[in-house]
């Protein structure tokens, strides 16, 4: 009697037939993968798509060791151990502004197609130590061809309800066997006139950005390409993350993907979703941290390589922007000269001039009572300072006059802590602030860097 009951099929494997109407055994069987990061977007597919299911959960005795798909549960057992009933298995996932959607990571769905019965399997794959984690979603039919339209109807939804479009998203490696996750950010908003930059130089960066998203269909229809790279070069703190901030605002419902050392690695996929919702933006910071940078995906050539490879291998007609940012393009410019094209405009962030220091006290200084005498002095005494080093005058400033419990700082106070900031003791703040420490008029900065952009053919011959 045990015998018998020993070869009777899992009550999972019983289900599956009765609802398809025939051995599953002898029904072809459909299999698509996808990354674990679009969890949510397969989700929402299937809310759309398939609304009225039965969801059938199953176990094992090696359930989060093994996978168990659709072969398994015909078969009623994996790895020796039979397959049972049990709960739908779900996992939680923030897709950004404080939602989470709870999706389905292993689940036995019994459907109607047309009034065609179906059976979906949704589980996790990828049992390889090599190759990461992946859900994988098979079915069978009795009917050939319904499963491969409903994949083809999932994928159309996971399209237009991805969770990713028009956000601003990092990918990131986590430790399981190589696994992806997206983390979603929120960039405070930066107004166009707290951007303060040479003359001419953030109007030619709209121009290359805003400018082309706006005219993409008449340039598009011109045959010319609107795929573009963008540098902004220049000493730290002087406005090229200001300059991409106010971008990203200014061109908000672009999926924008940030780039970041921890997500080395990861620039197909990055760029593959870029594709999948262009139009869209990805940015890549300070990139000359990580140009030499080498993984086992890159071998010796370097993540900057890779990236310029990669971007070679895109459509010219898509509305692909790339914003890189450096502090140092000598360290950069190999990489740009071998891979002519890739970037298309480089704009020179400097150290700002005194109408630009001007500007910027009294943006940073607003509240704040300055007769012309004191910021006239102000701005002499800030020489050769970053964007960031005046703000930071002014923080402090206010700092001083709530800690002498006032609620307004003076011109006093910007003076004393200005000394504070020059003395010979804060060297190191100084440069933490984007003070260059070499000498030389305003407005020269890398010079060595604008020969070689220049050679490279990206500073215009207007600038040179």
């Amino acid at each position: 009697m045990s015998l018998l009951a020993e070869q009777r099929p899992s009550p999972v494997t019983e289900r599956l037939q009765q609802h398809v109407g025939a051995d599953p055994r002898e029904l072809p069987t459909t299999a698509v993968e996808f990354a674990l990061t679009e969890s949510a977007n397969l989700q929402l597919a299937l809310d759309a798509v398939v609304p009225d299911v039965v969801l059938v959960g199953f176990t094992t005795r090696h359930v989060g060791f093994a996978s168990v798909g659709l072969a398994e549960i015909v078969a009623g057992e994996a790895m020796g151990a039979p397959v049972r009933p049990g709960p739908v298995r779900y996992v939680d996932i923030e897709v950004g502004d404080g939602r989470v959607i709870q999706c389905i990571e292993s689940a036995l769905l019994l459907i109607y197609r047309d009034q065609t019965p179906v059976a979906l399997v949704l589980s996790r794959g990828g049992d390889h130590p090599m190759r990461p984690p992946v859900l994988k979603l098979e079915g069978v039919c009795t009917q050939p061809g319904v499963v491969s339209e409903l994949v083809r109807d999932l994928r159309a939804a996971m399209r237009l309800h991805n969770v990713f479009r028009g956000q601003i998203i990092s990918l990131h490696r986590r430790e399981e066997r190589g696994a992806v996750e997206v983390q979603f950010h929120a960039v405070p908003p930066v107004e166009r006139d707290g951007v303060i930059l040479p003359v001419g130089t953030l109007e030619r960066l709209e121009r290359h950005t805003i400018g082309i998203t706006d005219s993409a269909e008449r340039l598009r229809a011109a045959g010319k390409h609107l795929k573009r790279g963008v540098l902004l070069h220049g000493p730290p703190g002087t406005g090229k993350t200001l300059s991409t901030m106010y971008l990203l605002h200014a061109m908000a419902g672009r999926t924008t993907i940030l780039l970041t050392g921890r997500g080395l690695g990861l620039i197909e996929q990055a760029l593959a979703i870029g594709r999948e919702l262009a139009p869209a933006t990805f940015v890549f910071e300070d990139i000359d941290v990580v140009a030499a940078e080498r993984t086992m995906e890159f071998g010796s050539q370097g993540v900057l390589f890779e990236l310029l490879n990669q971007m070679e291998g895109l459509a010219e007609d898509e509305d692909l922007l790339f914003l890189l940012t450096t502090n140092r393009p000598d360290v950069i410019e190999p990489a740009l000269a071998a891979r002519p094209g890739r970037i298309d405009l480089a704009l020179e962030i400097p150290l700002p001039d005194p109408e630009q220091r001007r500007r910027l006290i009294r943006l940073y200084a607003d509240g704040i009572a300055l007769d012309s005498e004191a910021l006239d002095l102000l701005v002499q005494r800030t020489d050769r300072v970053s964007g960031a080093f005046i703000k930071e005058l002014i923080r402090q400033a206010w700092l001083r006059a709530a800690l002498t419990d006032r609620d307004t700082p003076n011109a006093e106070d910007l003076r004393s802590v200005l000394d504070d900031l020059l003395e010979e003791r804060a060297t190191m703040t100084r440069r933490l602030l984007g003070q260059p420490d070499h000498d030389g008029p305003p407005g020269e900065t890398l010079p060595a860097m604008r020969r070689a952009l220049t050679a490279a053919g990206l500073v215009p011959e207007s600038e040179q």
